[in-house]
């Protein structure tokens, strides 16, 4: 499995409001800049994490984005899923399962491996990726 390029530019750029929680909305240039992230892909990342409800939008002179809860309060696993939807390892993971083998035994291997990536970036908090200094 592999993580997108826009679910990884959406971590870094939450990653950047993480550092900056508190200090008020957060240009897409700043975080760009910040972090060298391209802002043509930001720019539509920062829609979905909108819609998420992840981040909130500021318009206007002093706008920008900012976290609409604290960084210990948002999990890796909702940011991915706001950018790319549900993870799912395979065909037999998705809802409904789009596999119809009665007794596979290979479907329970399949199904830990998913809860157990699903478990690790849900116990995982921005607050705890961040950078100590």
């Amino acid at each position: 499995m592999r993580l997108s390029f826009a679910a990884e530019l959406g971590v870094r750029g939450m990653l950047v409001l993480s550092k900056h929680y508190g200090e008020g909305p957060v240009t897409l240039d700043a975080i760009c800049s910040e972090r060298d992230l391209p802002k043509q892909y930001l720019t539509k990342i920062f829609g979905s994490l909108t819609r998420a409800d992840l981040v909130s939008s500021i318009r206007g002179k002093r706008g920008g984005y900012m976290l609409t809860r604290e960084p210990g309060r948002i999990t890796l696993l909702e940011v991915v899923e706001a950018v790319e939807g549900p993870i799912v390892l395979n065909f037999c993971q998705h809802i409904p399962p789009q596999c119809d083998r009665k007794g596979c035994r290979i479907r329970p291997i399949w199904r830990q491996l998913q809860r157990t990536i699903r478990d690790r970036l849900g116990s995982m908090t921005l607050r705890g990726c961040m950078d100590e200094k």
